[in-house]
C-alpha cells in the first residue's frame, strides 16, 4: 500500500498512514480505498483484538480531504468520494474490537472524522497537535459524518459552535469540549492507547434531554439568531451545516450521512464557496513562499525597539513562538505597560485555553525588557515598532548602523512611512526591509513584507521564512506609500468620513458595509484605531495621491476635540456603555445635510476595488490574487466576495476581467 501500513503484534493492530512522497496525510480516492480494503482486511482477521490509528508525519496526523481533488471533481466524482468515505468510516466504527486514534500534529476535517469513527481519542500535548472542522471556513459542511457523529458524541449544544464556526482547536481545548478523551506527552502516546483499548468497545452515548424534538427546535433557533447576527446570513454553509446537525440527532446515521452528501453538492456550486476555496489555496501558497535560488538564513535572536501596542503585541507573539527576545524602549515607563500588556495578552491565551499556566510562564521569561541602549552585535533581526515619525525613524536606524554587526537585518513595522527612505541612513541597505504587522497582533494573521529598492534577495527571502516560522501568512509587496492594505483601506476609511459629513448616521454608514460583509463597518474600525492614529497614516497617502484623497475636515476637528475614539471613551460614537451609541458632539460638527447620491456600499467598496486595480497597475503585488488575499487577511475584506478584484469581476465594475472564468468540470 502507497498510504498506509498495517502491522499485528500479540493480536494488536496498528494501522499507520503515511502518505507516499508527501509531508502530509491527506484523503483521496486511493487512500480511502486502501483503508477500506486494510478495515475489512482486519474485519476478517479473528486474531485481531484492538485496532490503534497513527500517523508517521512528524507534524500531521491527517490533514483532511484533498480540496485540490474536491475542486477538480465533477458533482459525481465528489459524491462518490464522500460515499466511499462514508462507508469506510462506518466500516471503522462497526468493527466488533475496540478502536483508538492516537493523534499527533494536525487533525482536521476528514482527520477528526476519522477519529470519531473511533471507540477512543487520545492526543499530544504538542503545539503542533490541532483538532477540529474548519469545513464551514471553506463554505462546506463536515461530511465524512463529523456532522452526524459529533452531536451524538457530545451533545448538539457543544457540538454547534465547533461545527458551525469551523473551530480548531489545541489538544487541551478539544479535551475541555470533549472532543478527545485525554491529552497526554507524545512519548506516553502507545502506553496511555493501551490503557484506553483495555476498557473495550466505547458505550453509546445517549442524550435524551437535549435530543428531544423540543430542546432541538429551541437549540435550532437559537444557533440560527447567533448565525445571523454573526454572518448576516451572507455565508451559506453555517445555516446548511445546521440543519444537516440538528436532523442528525433523529435519523439514522445512513440517512443523516446522505444529507451531509447532499448538502455538500448543493453547496460546492456557490460561487462563496469556490472563492472561500480560493482564499485557503492561496493561503496554503503564501505559507510555503520561497524564492527560488536563495537559502534564507534561519533568524534566532530577535530584538523589538518601542513597547507601545504594537511592539509589545509583536514581543509577545515571538516569545510565544519560543523566541528569546530582547524588548526596548528608551522610556522606563512605557516598557513597564508594555510588559504589563504582555502579561495580559498570555493570562487571556490560558483563559481561551490556548496555552497553559506553565507554557505562558516559560514563554513570559523568554522575554528580556530593558530601557539601555546596550550593544546588539549578538543579534540577527531587529524589529523597529517606534512612533510613526520617519525623522525619529531616521535617527533610531543611523543608530543600529552602529549597534548591530554588519549582517543584523533592519525590519521597521511602520504603516506607510518609505522603507527606502530608512535605507539612506545606513551603510548595508541591502538588510533594511519592511515587516508591517497589523493589530491587534495575536489575532491578525498577515504581515506585509515591504522590498525597497535596496533590499537584498537574501534580507527578503529570510524575512519571509521569518514570518512564516512564527505562525503569520507573508505578502511580499513593494515599497510605496501605504504599501497595499493601508493603500486600499484608508481612502475607504475617508470617503466613510466624507459620507458621514453629510449628515448620513454613522450606524447607517457601519451597517451598509456591515451587510456587505465587512467585519466592522468604517466609523466603528476608525474608532478602534484610534482617530489621530487612522489620521497620521492618512496624511501619507493625501501626500501622496491629494488629486483623490483629502482629510475630511470634520475629522480634524474630532482629534482637537479629543474625540479619538474608544481609547477617550468617544470618536464617532460614545463607549460609556456595552453598547456603542452615536456622538451627538461629533453629529453636531457635520455641516452639510445632503445623502449622496450612490448607495453606501457601492459608494465604498467600489472604491476599495478601484484603489486595488490602481495597485496591480503599480505592480505593488505580484498578482490580483494577492492583493485579494492581502486585503481578506489584513482587513478581514468580505472573505466569501473574494477580495476587492474579484468583487469587480463580480459586479462587472471594472475591465478587464482580473481573473479568468471558473474552470470547473461539470457532470
Amino acid at each position: 500500500m502507497k498510504n498506509l501500513q498495517l502491522s499485528t503484534q500479540d493480536g494488536h493492530a496498528t494501522l499507520i498512514f503515511d502518505r507516499e512522497g508527501s509531508s502530509a496525510n491527506i484523503f483521496d480516492f486511493d487512500t480511502l480505498n486502501e483503508l477500506l480494503d486494510t478495515l475489512t482486511q482486519i474485519e476478517n482477521d479473528n486474531s485481531i483484538n484492538s485496532l490503534q490509528l497513527r500517523s508517521n508525519k512528524p507534524n500531521i496526523f491527517i490533514a483532511g480531504a484533498d480540496i485540490h481533488a474536491l475542486m477538480a471533481s465533477t458533482l459525481g466524482e465528489l459524491a462518490a468520494m464522500i460515499d466511499l468515505g462514508h462507508e469506510a468510516f462506518q466500516k471503522l466504527e462497526d468493527l466488533r474490537i475496540p478502536t483508538i486514534a492516537t493523534i499527533h500534529g494536525a487533525c482536521l476535517g476528514g482527520g477528526y472524522e476519522l477519529a470519531l469513527a473511533c471507540d477512543w481519542r487520545i492526543a499530544s500535548d504538542d503545539k503542533c497537535t490541532t483538532i477540529g472542522l474548519p469545513e464551514t471556513k471553506l463554505g462546506i459542511l463536515p461530511a465524512w459524518g463529523g456532522s452526524t457523529r459529533l452531536p451524538k458524541l457530545i451533545g448538539l449544544p457543544q457540538a454547534l459552535p465547533l461545527i458551525l464556526g469551523g473551530k480548531v482547536l489545541n489538544a487541551n481545548g478539544a479535551k475541555i469540549k470533549r472532543m478527545i478523551d485525554d491529552v497526554v506527552p507524545k512519548e506516553h502516546l502507545d502506553r496511555v492507547a493501551t490503557e484506553f483499548l483495555s476498557r473495550g468497545q466505547r458505550e453509546t452515548t445517549e442524550h435524551p434531554v437535549l435530543h428531544n424534538p423540543a430542546s432541538v427546535r429551541l437549540i435550532e433557533a437559537q444557533a440560527r439568531k447567533d448565525i445571523m447576527q454573526r454572518t448576516r446570513g451572507l455565508y451559506p454553509a453555517p445555516l446548511k451545516a445546521l440543519k444537516v446537525a440538528c436532523q442528525s440527532v433523529s435519523l439514522t446515521p445512513a440517512v443523516s450521512f446522505r444529507k451531509e452528501r447532499d448538502t455538500v453538492i448543493e453547496l460546492v456550486s456557490q460561487p462563496e464557496t469556490a472563492r472561500l476555496i480560493d482564499i485557503f489555496f492561496l493561503s496554503e501558497k503564501a505559507k510555503k513562499l520561497r524564492l527560488p535560488d536563495v537559502t534564507p538564513h534561519e533568524l534566532q535572536h530577535p530584538v523589538v525597539l518601542g513597547s507601545g501596542i504594537m511592539g509589545a503585541g509583536i514581543a509577545y507573539w515571538l516569545s510565544a513562538h519560543h523566541y528569546p527576545v530582547l524588548l526596548q524602549d528608551i522610556d522606563g515607563n512605557a516598557l513597564a505597560k508594555g510588559m504589563v500588556q504582555i502579561g495580559d495578552q498570555y493570562s487571556q491565551a490560558v483563559a481561551r485555553h490556548f496555552t497553559s499556566k506553565a507554557e505562558a510562564h516559560k514563554n513570559f521569561d523568554r522575554i528580556h525588557a530593558n530601557a539601555e541602549k546596550i550593544p546588539l552585535h549578538n543579534r540577527d533581526l531587529v524589529i523597529e515598532a517606534a512612533v510613526e515619525d520617519l525623522d525619529i525613524k531616521q535617527q533610531i536606524f543611523a543608530e543600529l548602523n552602529t549597534r548591530c554587526s554588519e549582517d543584523c537585518i533592519l525590519a521597521t513595522n511602520t504603516s506607510a512611512l518609505p522603507i527606502h527612505e530608512l535605507a539612506e541612513v545606513v551603510t548595508n541597505p541591502g538588510r533594511i526591509i519592511g515587516l508591517h504587522f497589523f493589530n491587534p497582533v495575536p489575532q491578525m494573521p498577515l504581515v506585509e513584507i515591504v522590498r525597497a529598492p535596496t533590499t537584498s534577495e537574501q534580507t527578503l527571502a529570510t524575512a519571509i521564512r521569518f514570518v512564516q516560522r512564527i505562525g503569520k501568512i507573508p505578502v511580499v509587496v513593494k515599497d510605496s506609500p501605504g504599501f497595499l492594505v493601508n493603500r486600499i483601506l484608508v481612502p475607504y476609511l475617508l470617503e466613510a468620513c466624507h459620507i458621514f459629513a453629510t449628515g448620513i448616521a454613522p450606524e447607517q454608514i457601519d451597517e451598509a458595509m456591515l451587510d456587505f460583509g465587512m467585519p466592522m463597518g468604517p466609523l466603528r474600525l476608525l474608532d478602534e484605531v484610534g482617530l489621530d492614529v487612522g489620521s497620521h497614516v492618512a496624511e501619507t497617502l493625501i501626500a501622496a495621491y491629494p488629486e483623490r484623497m483629502s482629510m475630511p475636515p470634520l475629522l480634524n476637528e474630532m482629534i482637537e476635540n479629543r474625540h479619538l475614539g474608544r481609547k477617550s471613551g468617544k470618536g464617532f460614537y460614545n463607549y460609556d456603555s456595552k453598547t456603542p451609541t452615536p456622538n451627538p458632539d461629533t453629529l453636531a460638527l457635520r455641516q452639510n445635510r445632503i445623502a449622496p447620491d450612490e448607495p453606501i456600499i457601492d459608494r465604498l467598496a467600489h472604491l476599495m476595488s478601484e484603489e486595488a486595480a490602481r495597485c496591480l497597475d503599480e505592480e505593488i503585488a505580484d498578482s490580483p490574487a494577492s492583493i485579494d488575499f492581502a486585503m481578506v487577511m489584513g482587513t478581514g475584506y468580505a472573505p466569501f466576495r473574494g477580495g476587492p478584484l474579484r468583487y469587480a469581476d463580480a459586479t462587472h465594475l471594472l475591465r478587464p476581467d482580473f481573473y479568468p472564468a471558473p474552470n470547473r468540470k461539470t457532470g
